[in-house]
Parts: C-alpha cells; structure tokens; sequence
C-alpha cells in the first residue's frame, strides 16, 4: 500500500474503540433490562449483577473518554452550549447511578435550587459527573451529596463523599497554570483518564475571557473528598 493511501495507525485504534464502545454499551443496556427485570420479578440474584453492571459502565466511559481526548488531538474540543435546568442535569445522574449505589447502600442527597439554570454543554457536565459518581462507589462509606450553586458568576457543581479522601497527588485547587496531566498509578488502578478528561472538557467551557476548571479537595462537609466544577 502506498503512503498516500496508508491508514493512520491511531485512525484505525480510534475505530476499534468505537465499535467495542457501541458493543459494551449494547451489553450495558441489556444488563439494564436484565436487572429491571429480575428486580420486578422479586428475584434477589439482580444483586449479582450489579458489580458486573458497574465493571461494564465503568469500561464504557473510559472508551468514551477516549474517543473524546483522540478527536481532542484532532481538532480543539468543542462545546455545545445551551440553557439547563441544573437540578434537572444532577437528578438525571442520580437517577443513571442510583440502581449501582443503592446495590452498597450508599445514600445520595442533593443540594440544589430549582431555579438555577445555566447555560453549559449537556454532555460533557453529564459525563463528567457520571463518573465522579461511578468512582465515588468504590471509595466513598455509605453517603455522598451532590450539589450545585452559583458564585462569584461561576456555575459549581460538586459531588462530595465521606470516603478516606482523594490520593495527594489528585489534589488540585483550580489553578490557571495547573498541570493539564495527572500523574498515573496502575498500582492503585487510578490512571487520572478521568481527571485529565474532567479539566479538558472544563476548560472547554469559556466566558467573557474566563476558563471553566475543577477543584479536587479533601475538605467535603461530610468528611472525605469533594469534587467540584467551575463553570463560567
């Protein structure tokens, strides 16, 4: 093959994960149905399936993430902006992650006024809290609270645990200059994928000459980490 019509090598990986994302998520859906199912039917072996559920959700939005960063090398990231209720948003994460926190008891309040709308790209929020979320049920006790409010002109959305707390090289206060990159560790199976993606999709989010951003802290109301993003 010559090199004019030589496929690039990343192109053909990007591919791959497209296809597998699209079937992990049919297997996602299916596990769905099956438990729905199971619990209707009062069989208490749906239980079973929650820890494979969470595996497989967890495997489907690291390819997302993926994806995402690939097309982020591409061409900068883009968002799609437009006016949300954010209570609506957070209850719409509660409601895709209750099933698997409800599985370890783990109970979810949430802190946020009805009126408060704000103008955001849907998925990118939606899919960054996602997987807090998903992360915080491995880690966090049995509570966890997630909010959001307006101050000094910025959008906050925060998800808080009662967890032992975020590792100290997590820990970020927002910072401009901020290192984009978070150091990986495959011996505690955090890569920073998500974190990396967090501030990526952020500092997508740009107002009247100012960046989104995310804080990572240890200081949550209820005793552990608190995860929170900065939206202009």
């Amino acid at each position: 093959m010559d090199e004019k019509h030589r496929i690039e090598f990343s192109d053909i990986i990007a591919a791959t994960i497209h296809d597998t994302k699209n079937a992990i998520g049919m297997i996602f859906t299916t596990l769905e149905e099956m438990t729905d199912r199971c619990r209707e039917r009062g069989c208490d072996l749906h239980k079973d399936l929650f820890p494979l559920q969470y595996e497989v959700k967890r495997l489907n939005n690291s390819l997302i993430r993926l994806l995402a960063l690939y097309k982020s090398e591409k061409t900068p990231m883009t968002v799609n902006l437009d006016l949300h209720s954010v209570r609506d948003c957070l209850e719409e994460v509660m409601d895709r992650n209750e099933p698997i926190l409800a599985s370890r008891g783990i109970s979810v309040s949430l802190d946020c006024p009805g009126d408060l709308f704000w103008s955001f790209d849907k998925g990118l929020v939606v899919g960054i809290l996602d997987n807090v979320l998903n992360n915080a049920y491995r880690y966090t006790k049995d509570r966890l609270i997630i909010g959001g409010e307006r101050r000094d002109d910025y959008l906050i959305l925060r998800v808080e645990d009662n967890g032992s707390g975020y590792p100290p090289f997590f820990l970020m206060d927002g910072g401009v200059e901020e290192n984009m990159r978070t150091p990986v560790s495959f011996l505690t199976g955090n890569t920073g994928l998500g974190l990396y993606f967090s501030k990526l999709a952020a500092r997508s989010h740009r107002r009247n000459n100012r960046n989104g951003f995310i804080k990572v802290a240890n200081d949550s109301s209820i005793g552990g980490g608190i995860f929170s993003l900065y939206l202009p």
